[in-house]
């Protein structure tokens, strides 16, 4: 049997994201705001799990543990990104901006290790 952790956490962060539309839009709840965080999360590990070349990582100990440390990273600056637009756009608190430097810090370490263990061992 096929490993489908992808369809999984796709299915997962669709409910989650329905549920989050749901409380924001027909119960004007704010914990759909926060609700959409995990959702996120789920769509990032969603679409890492449905890459050959992440996926070929957990063959090793090593691997995995290098594809462990980036979905971290991946997940993380997503993380950074959704709460920045929270406060901002939901909250019109500019303070927000100040998670995009976590954000851009998550992505820029995750593009190195992306580079470090799937670009370079292939070329």
């Amino acid at each position: 049997m096929k490993d489908r952790k992808n369809i999984v956490f796709l299915a997962v962060g669709m409910l989650l994201s329905a549920v989050s539309k749901l409380l924001q839009f027909v119960y004007q709840a704010k914990i759909g705001d926060l609700i959409v965080i995990p959702a996120a999360v789920f769509f990032v590990l969603a679409i890492l799990h449905s890459l050959p070349a992440f996926k070929a990582l957990y063959r090793t100990a090593q691997g995995a543990r290098q594809a462990n440390i980036m979905a971290t990273l991946a997940c993380s600056a997503v993380v950074s990104f959704q709460i920045m637009m929270i406060l901002i756009i939901g909250n019109n608190n500019w303070l927000g901006l100040l998670l995009l430097v976590p954000c851009v810090a998550m992505g820029a370490l995750f593009g190195f290790k992306w580079f470090q263990n799937i670009v370079r061992p292939k070329g």
